[in-house]
């Protein structure tokens, strides 16, 4: 009796591992983005003379860093999007980094695509040495990356890639110096704030996502008139107040 009880208990044991395991390579990966989708960056540091001895005098020649600096916008038009079992892709139109108002035609095509069976160890075949978007849920699909020595995921509050990378990890002469990244993405996948430092966290490159949805727009309008007015009535009333006690003192 106790044999057959031990089978059994050994019996549901695995189904129940097969079960767990079968619900997690199960999990459903999707794409944060839409079609027609505009995302624009704004390059807030960019430090030229540091990157060109980091990186050589033709880091920003291609790549997501072409024509990058500060004060200058870069627009991706999301053109289409494929989700399968296997993948997830998003092709896109390009707008280089510009100090143009308005944008122009567009630059390039290029697409992003992420395997979900993935076993990347990093990410050098970008020029930003990570990506600018992730499958969604992007922490869930970052902690699954087997990602070598470099690279360190943080989803305890916001998706994050933690990069530190010594000199001539990558090949001989690059970097030159040794470089730490911190890259933040959104719900949607999308690279919401990325910065590049060296030695003692002196900023080389800050990015940051420069989108603010329609339907905030009139909403910051209507908070700002809110508070403008409540400030005029209460100086009014202060004022009021104040001329009530100087009449009385009289």
């Amino acid at each position: 009796m106790r044999k057959k009880i031990h089978i059994f208990n050994f019996i549901l044991f695995f189904l129940l591992v097969g079960n767990i395991a079968s619900t997690v390579n199960a999990l459903d990966y999707g794409v944060g983005v839409h079609e027609d989708q505009e995302l624009i960056w704004k390059c807030n540091v960019c430090n030229q003379m540091e990157m060109d001895i980091i990186f050589g005098s033709d880091w920003k020649d291609s790549g997501v860093f072409k024509n990058l600096s500060i004060g200058k916008r870069m627009k991706w038009k999301i053109n289409s999007v494929e989700v399968n079992q296997s993948l997830s892709r998003i092709n896109f139109s390009i707008w280089d980094w510009t100090s143009e108002k308005i944008w122009g035609i567009k630059d390039n095509d290029s697409e992003i695509t992420h395997f979900f069976n993935s076993k990347e160890s990093n990410f050098t075949e970008y020029t930003s040495l990570v990506p600018f978007w992730f499958p969604v849920p992007v922490g869930e699909y970052m902690g699954n990356l087997e990602l070598n020595e470099w690279y360190d995921v943080d989803n305890r509050v916001l998706p994050t890639l933690n990069v530190e990378i010594e000199k001539d990890a990558i090949s001989l002469g690059f970097p030159l110096k040794k470089i730490k990244i911190i890259a933040i993405y959104n719900d949607q996948g999308i690279l919401n704030s990325y910065k590049l430092y060296t030695t003692g966290y002196v900023v080389i490159i800050d990015i940051s996502l420069n989108f603010l949805p329609i339907y905030v727009i009139p909403t910051l309008i209507g908070l700002i008139s809110i508070i403008s007015v409540s400030i005029i009535i209460y100086i009014f009333k202060k004022r009021r107040k104040i001329s009530c006690q100087s009449w009385k003192h009289r």
